[in-house]
């Protein structure tokens, strides 16, 4: 009996031995899948880094931050922007990473990406920056059918697999306002909206044919941009090859041209639903841009007495400067008359 009771404690024990040895094994083979996911992370996001932002920098953001709520008038306009055309291209390049240089896609996705920044649906064109708005970047991804791995809030991704060369322009919201308390006359960038523009193939029957689509991908606050965007630098013209401007200097500098399409009214209703054909179209977006330019030329308002005396002293320069009559020619077709330089800039 002694015997039974003395083997049935050496199988206990030697079944604890056992059901430890294997959940420390399962342990160090957790560690070690861990490891080497955290190893392949890093690998992943090994590209180039969007500089993280200070306690200072946001300091400064949010002391640059331009308040719309005393402002008397505020009149808000919807741009498309085409990277494909003029000073629009800025935005586009560069489409990879270089030196320490990225486009502005590649540096919202990277934001996000690492959790730093937040994307709200489009909504039909409609911004709306409330936590039910706000873009699961996973389905982003998955919509975009770009590989990732997710680790805690942060989503892995090889920064070639971005779609940086698919994204052909970007909506924008500005406001142009007047805030009669404080006397001041600007324009403010609301939100950014970049737009996909991809190309899908498919067979039939070895014809090639493919087809084209543009979607709207989501909404940033560019308020929650800028703080990147002031430290990111771009070259803002092929004439000029020095990279002395930031993407924040050129939304602050408004060197991007963008077709209106809509502007803010009660029915979100865009510019071509109001206005059927392309001429009516056309005057619509015209008489927009006259009124905002109009604005924009009261920006600088120059003192009266000082408009009064450049006035005068334009008619006296007039006056000063009398009509030079024409030389005439002698017999051999040789001037008679001789004019020194001053009378000939006169």
């Amino acid at each position: 009996m002694k015997r039974i009771y003395h083997i049935s404690i050496l199988l206990l024990c030697g079944l604890c031995c056992s059901l430890m040895a294997s959940a420390q094994q399962e342990s160090l083979r957790d560690r070690l899948a861990k490891k080497q996911q955290q190893q392949q992370g890093a690998s992943a996001n090994a590209g180039t880094k969007v500089s993280q932002v200070s306690v200072r920098a946001e300091m400064m953001n949010r002391n640059q931050t331009r308040d719309l709520t005393t402002a008397t008038w505020i009149r808000e306009v919807y741009r498309e922007l085409d990277l494909k055309e003029g000073s629009n291209a800025a935005l586009l390049y560069p489409m990879q990473p270089v030196g320490g240089k990225m486009n502005l896609f590649t540096m919202i996705f990277k934001l996000m990406a690492d959790g730093n920044l937040v994307g709200y649906k489009w909504n039909g064109g409609q911004e709306m920056f409330s936590e039910d708005q706000i873009e699961d970047f996973g389905e982003v991804l998955n919509r975009l059918e770009i590989p990732y791995q997710k680790n805690g809030n942060a989503y892995i991704i090889d920064e070639y697999n971005i779609p940086a060369n698919e994204i052909l322009g970007y909506y924008l919201k500005e406001a142009w306002y007047f805030d009669q308390a404080n006397s001041v006359m600007g324009v403010k960038t609301i939100a950014l909206c970049p737009v996909l523009s991809r190309q899908e193939y498919f067979d039939d029957e070895g014809s090639g044919a493919s087809t084209s689509y543009r979607e709207p991908l989501f909404w940033i606050p560019y308020e929650d941009i800028r703080p990147y965007a002031t430290r990111m630098p771009i070259m803002a013209s092929d004439m000029n090859n020095v990279v002395n401007k930031t993407i924040d200097d050129y939304f602050q500098m408004r060197l991007y041209d963008g077709k209106i399409y809509k502007t803010t009214n009660m029915a979100n209703a865009f510019l071509n639903e109001k206005f059927k054909t392309p001429e009516e179209l056309k005057y619509a977006q015209d008489s927009i841009e006259k009124q905002l330019q109009q604005f924009d030329d009261n920006l600088w308002v120059i003192n009266d007495s000082i408009k009064e005396r450049f006035r005068e002293d334009s008619k006296k320069k007039q006056k000063s400067k009398g009509k030079v009559s024409k030389p005439k020619a002698s017999k051999g077709g040789q001037s008679q008359a001789t004019y020194s330089a001053r009378d000939r800039r006169q």
